[in-house]
């Protein structure tokens, strides 16, 4: 029930932040505000923000609180990047169920040979590959899914977005935080291939677990890029 609860506060939030009653740099009610006003336990209050936090609308600043920082209210659509074969990119080329190896496995805490949906998206520059994605999702994830959004993510032809986020957050799991892991290496023959490079030339790999507000991991993606020559460059914020 705590669950549902912290969402519908957050629906609440965000609702009065679209409507302008909380405008952008204003101060959120603070947790105890809104254990008071809702009658929930403190870990509730927190998911709740988390939420606004993982949306883009809200951030934390240690002595200020938590401060509104945008809206959900989108932005004028853009027209969507397009391949010459019609898609949209970044593309799904490769969509089924597999069974998890151990390392995949590991990821989700689940046993070696556990189904999970597999998925592989390309990006381009052009008509170049210039990063493959390797993306799977437990079953428990992708059944959710489909049993609250009718979307079947292990179906390209059915879900051919890129992006899962929303369908994440469509059927309350919402993804909030995710942790991240760099490495380098050759590419593999396929690898090479597919992004157009020699096995000799280095690749760059993000190895990534998002984390859903009860801590429990909905995906994981795995992402091999070619650097071009050049290495990573990142800009982080310092807090506190």
């Amino acid at each position: 029930m705590e669950d549902v609860k912290y969402r519908r506060i957050a629906d609440h939030l965000i609702g009065a932040i679209d409507r302008g009653e909380y405008p952008v740099g204003s101060v959120l009610p603070t947790l105890h505000e809104l254990m008071d006003r809702f009658g929930v336990a403190r870990g509730t209050a927190r998911a709740a923000v988390a939420v606004l936090i993982a949306q883009g609308v809200a951030t934390s600043k240690q002595g200020l609180g938590t401060l509104v920082c945008g809206t959900t209210i989108p932005p004028q659509k853009q027209v969507p990047r397009m391949l010459p074969d019609g898609a949209t990119y970044p593309k799904v080329v490769l969509s089924g169920w597999t069974a998890a190896g151990p390392e995949v496995a590991s990821r989700f805490g689940l046993d070696t040979g556990s189904l999970v949906v597999h998925r592989v998206r390309h990006h381009h520059t052009g008509t170049r590959v210039t990063s493959i994605d390797q993306q799977w999702l437990p079953r428990s994830v992708a059944t959710t899914i489909e049993e609250l959004t009718g979307h079947d993510i292990s179906d390209r032809v059915d879900t051919p977005q890129p992006d899962l986020t929303p369908l994440l957050r469509s059927a309350g799991l919402d993804p909030i935080v995710a942790t991240v892991q760099l490495d380098a290496r050759l590419p593999t023959r396929s690898e090479a291939d597919t992004l157009g490079i020699s096995g000799e030339e280095p690749v760059l790999v993000v190895h990534r677990i998002t984390h859903g507000s009860s801590g429990t991991p909905v995906e994981a993606t795995t992402s091999v890029s070619s650097t071009g020559g050049a290495a990573p460059r990142f800009t982080i914020p310092i807090t506190g």
